[in-house]
C-alpha cells in the first residue's frame, strides 16, 4: 500500500471536542487532526459516536466543547456556503426522491460555487463531466440515477462531491452495502482522490481489513473516547480490539495485502479449544 506524506499545512482537526444528545454524552474530549491528502479512517463498535464525530467534522452537527477547525479556522465561523465549498458530506444512505439524470445529480456538487443567478457555467459542465470519467460514470450520464446499481448510485454521489472540489471529502460507510468488487473500487477512488488530488478523505468504517489496507491513520473509538489513533499496525493490536470489540480475534500478517488481517473467532473455535 502506498501512502504518501502529505503536507500538515491545511488540516481539519477538533480539540477537546464533546457532544451528546439531552443528558446523553456521545463523545468525550476527541482531539485529532486530519491533513489534507491523507485517508484517515474511523473505526469502532456500533453506537460509540463514529457518525456524531464525522458530522461535527462536516460542520453538520456543533460539540456542547471543545471545537473543529479547518486550517485553523473554527467551523463555527463559516458561511454554509464556505463550508460546502471546502468540505463535502456523503452520507451512509442517499434516497432519491424523484428521478434525476446522474448528469443532474452531479451538477448539484456546482451548488456552492455558482452565482447569484444560479446558473451552470461551461466551466460547471466540464468540472461535472470531469468528475464522472474519474468515478467511471460518464458513460452513465444521462440515465436515471434510479434505474442504477447500489454500487453505481455509490459512485455517482462520489462523482456529485468530487465536482464540488473540495479539500475534504467525508464518507459514512459508503462501502457498507456493497459487494467486494464494489467495496474495493470505492476504496481505490477515495485513494486516487487522496493521491492525484490531494483531497483529504476522512470514512467511518466497519471493515478494519480494508481499514487496514488503505488507511494513512486509523482512528478507534470505543465508548465515546479515542481508544487508539495513528498507523494501521499500531492501532489495530489483538488484545485492544477484543476489548474493544468483545470478542475473540485472529491478527495476522496478510502478505497478498501487505497488511494485517482481523478475522473473529467463531464460538464453536473457541469451545475447541478450550476442550484440549
Amino acid at each position: 500500500m502506498t501512502h504518501n506524506n502529505a503536507s500538515t499545512a491545511t488540516q481539519l482537526a477538533t480539540r477537546e471536542l464533546s457532544t451528546g444528545y439531552g443528558s446523553h454524552e456521545v463523545l468525550t474530549d476527541i482531539t485529532l487532526s486530519v491533513p489534507r491528502g491523507s485517508f484517515f479512517i474511523i473505526a469502532g463498535p456500533n453506537g460509540t459516536g463514529k457518525t456524531t464525530l464525522l458530522k461535527c467534522l462536516a460542520g453538520l452537527s456543533r460539540p456542547r466543547t471543545g471545537e473543529v477547525s479547518l486550517e485553523g479556522t473554527p467551523l463555527s465561523r463559516m458561511t454554509r456556503r464556505e463550508l460546502a465549498r471546502r468540505i463535502a458530506f456523503l452520507p451512509q444512505s442517499v434516497e432519491s426522491a424523484f428521478s434525476l439524470t446522474v448528469r443532474e445529480v452531479v451538477l448539484m456538487g456546482r451548488a456552492p460555487h455558482l452565482g447569484m443567478l444560479g446558473f451552470h457555467k461551461d466551466k460547471d459542465m466540464a468540472l461535472a463531466e470531469e468528475a464522472m470519467a474519474f468515478t467511471d460514470v460518464l458513460h452513465l450520464a444521462d440515465r436515471s440515477v434510479d434505474a442504477l446499481s447500489g454500487g453505481e448510485k455509490q459512485r455517482v454521489f462520489i462523482s456529485r462531491a468530487v465536482c464540488q472540489q473540495p479539500e475534504f471529502i467525508l464518507l459514512d460507510e459508503p462501502t457498507s452495502a456493497l459487494d467486494l468488487a464494489h467495496q474495493v473500487r470505492v476504496m481505490d477512488l477515495m485513494e486516487r482522490l487522496k493521491l492525484e488530488r490531494g483531497t483529504g478523505v476522512v470514512m467511518v468504517s466497519h471493515d478494519l481489513n480494508l481499514a487496514a489496507m488503505y488507511a494513512d491513520t486509523l482512528c478507534l473509538i470505543h465508548q465515546g473516547t479515542v481508544s487508539a489513533i495513528g498507523a494501521p499496525p499500531q492501532v489495530l493490536e489483538k488484545k485492544r480490539l477484543e476489548t474493544v470489540y468483545g470478542c475473540r480475534l485472529f491478527v495476522e500478517e496478510s502478505p497478498a495485502a501487505s497488511s494485517l488481517r482481523i478475522t473473529p473467532v467463531p464460538a464453536r473455535m473457541s469451545k475447541d479449544a478450550a476442550s484440549h
